[in-house]
């Protein structure tokens, strides 16, 4: 099984959440007290685990997991690439994503205006 750092980290959400949520069945395991520290640390958690998931799903990321797939040969993106994807299809350790022939310059152009 090939899980994704953001798979994994949405398993890990999943897994706090349902401990937050379970206050009822924590009291009967392991008592009031230690079912109130267990929800309180699964909360913050959620909430951190949740804000570092956000920040590694960006367009980024999604585009070097399609770029280590199996399968895939090349990325090629057009003139309307924006930022990130220019950035990365002018990058020259990005082998597998380049611009159209047509689409070249403007996404050159592109990635230097972010940089």
């Amino acid at each position: 099984m090939n899980l994704t750092r953001g798979q994994l980290f949405s398993i890990a959400i999943v897994i706090v959440g349902v401990l937050g949520a379970s206050t009822a069945q924590l009291n009967e395991l392991f008592g009031p007290a230690i079912t109130k520290d267990i929800v309180s640390a699964s909360t913050l958690l959620t909430s951190l685990l949740a804000g570092i998931n956000a920040l590694l799903g960006g367009q980024g990321a999604q585009i070097a997991a399609v770029q280590a797939m199996p399968g895939v040969e090349k990325i090629v993106v057009n003139e309307q690439a924006n930022a990130t994807l220019a950035t990365m299809a002018v990058a020259p350790e990005n082998a597998k994503i380049e611009a159209t022939p047509a689409a070249e310059a403007a996404v050159t152009a592109t990635a230097k205006a972010a940089s």
